[in-house]
């Protein structure tokens, strides 16, 4: 079903090949895991199955690339959508329409499949998704997770003979990555439907035993076997009750189109802490965080960041004092080149560049980027850009780090710089808060845990009373080990 033979890819502009003589043969049914670090070449693959790569790219290739009896190199995209489905990694790149509805029925209206079929799809793949509830609602008003869902309804709704799943739960919290993995597993049971998944998260998969195909540096390992060591950070030493709040929020209320998503929140975050906020997708934590930051207008509630009220902050002033990572790397993007952006907001707040010129140039090099300083930032992998987003924080060093989903994309040892590097962030003083939905990196570093439902926290303890008190409540799918 899939056939690649020394297929080897270069993007124009760039000296090095994202893909280097890459040869993989997958027959029909068959259920494929490809992993890799960030920046590997996964993403160039999947678009190259998918004929993005060679119609929408521009760049030099050799060799062969083969699904079915199609070539995707050779054949318009819509020759080759109707025979392999693409998910991708960041579900805005994707959409082409405004609500959830137009988009799940755009691909099949193209097809000119009949008004009956298109309502039957349509109301199958948001079930399958689990997101019957989200059919009547703006893509604009959706959670990261919730649109990560309504872009694999889109795909499933066409029913093609290959799906190509670029990490399809990155966005998606540990329940909903459970259960998109058993419906792929029940998809590929029920059909000959072939499947390829790029996934950091193998657990979730291990079941099923995938084919496991590592790709390093563009080139495909042979004999790969994933390791079963356990990450080590050295995690934060954080003494409670030693100083003032860096940030108090009483009885914070926000609304939607509504309905109420921050209800009464209380909050309060201290030097040194690591916070880490889970809840289930459309929760509220984004929100939240957009809140304490003024991106959000909120109903009700008092929010003070260093004993002042937030709304006496010029946006400036604010932003010089805290750092928010968005949840889309490419909505904080601004300069040219990746040297550029990462010391963008040093620059603009007159730092001495003495100070964070050799800071920030020793982040990028840890990072992996620092061969790639000139080259622009929209080369980057996913992964990679959110790493170039919090370095480029980092490099003026804020009181309080706002962090939405930062692991997206990162492979095993990415992760743990990142976290090394936010465990050195807080022991200097600094507090992060940080939305993570990956049970295996939270715990390593947290020094508290945050639980939001239903617009409250159902949970506010320190680390280890916080995984008891997620177990009492039925939450054990958020604890390490609990969703595979």
């Amino acid at each position: 079903m899939i056939k690649l033979e020394h297929f080897s890819y270069r993007y124009q502009g760039s000296e090095t090949e994202a893909l280097q003589d890459v040869s993989l043969q997958v027959a029909a049914g068959d259920l494929i895991t490809l992993t890799g670090p960030s920046g590997s070449g996964k993403s160039t693959l999947a678009l190259a199955l998918a004929g993005f790569l060679f119609n929408q790219y521009d760049g030099e290739y050799s060799g062969l690339v083969q699904v079915g009896d199609h070539h995707p190199d050779r054949e318009p995209i819509y020759i080759t959508a109707d025979v392999v489905g693409l998910v991708q990694q960041n579900p805005d790149n994707q959409f082409c329409t405004l609500t959830v509805e137009d988009e799940i029925a755009f691909g099949l209206e193209n097809r000119r499949v009949s008004r009956g079929e298109i309502e039957d799809r349509l109301s199958w793949s948001l079930q399958a998704v689990g997101a019957s509830h989200l059919r009547s609602r703006s893509l604009a008003s959706l959670s990261g997770g919730e649109k990560q869902k309504i872009a694999l309804a889109a795909i499933l709704a066409a029913q093609p003979r290959v799906i190509v799943f670029d990490e399809p739960t990155s966005n998606l919290d540990p329940r909903a990555t459970r259960e998109i993995f058993k419906m792929i597993l029940a998809l590929r049971q029920d059909t000959e439907l072939t499947v390829l998944v790029i996934e950091h998260k193998l657990d979730f998969l291990q079941r099923a035993q995938p084919r496991l195909v590592r790709l390093a540096g563009g080139r495909i390992l042979p004999d790969w076997l994933p390791s079963d060591d356990p990450l080590q950070v050295d995690a934060p030493v954080y003494q409670d009750g030693d100083s003032a709040p860096l940030l108090e929020v009483e009885s914070l209320s926000i609304s939607y189109g509504g309905k109420r998503v921050l209800d009464g929140l209380d909050l309060r975050l201290f030097p040194g802490e690591l916070v880490s906020l889970l809840g289930d997708n459309g929760s509220g934590k984004s929100t939240l965080l957009l809140s304490l930051f003024k991106f959000v207008d909120r109903e009700d509630g008092v929010i003070r960041f260093l004993d002042q009220e937030l709304d006496s902050y010029q946006i400036r002033g604010l932003g010089r004092e805290i750092g928010l990572v968005f949840q889309n790397p490419d909505q904080q993007i601004f300069a040219s080149t990746i040297w550029e952006e990462a010391v963008l907001g040093a620059k603009n707040y007159g730092l001495d560049p003495d100070d964070y010129q050799p800071r920030t140039h020793t982040l990028l090099e840890q990072a992996g980027l620092g061969d790639r300083l000139q080259d622009h930032p929209y080369k980057l992998s996913y992964g990679e850009k959110r790493r170039l987003n919090l370095i480029s924080i980092l490099s003026y060093q804020p009181r309080l780090l706002l962090l939405d989903e930062i692991f997206i994309g990162q492979d095993r040892e990415n992760a743990r710089f990142l976290l090394q590097l936010l465990v050195t962030y807080v022991e200097s003083g600094n507090c992060a808060l940080m939305v993570n939905h990956n049970p295996a990196y939270y715990p390593l570093v947290s020094t508290r845990l945050l639980f939001l439902q239903d617009g409250k926290f159902i949970v506010d303890s320190p680390l280890t009373e916080g995984l008891v008190e997620l177990e009492r409540l039925g939450q054990e799918v958020y604890l390490p080990g609990g969703g595979a």
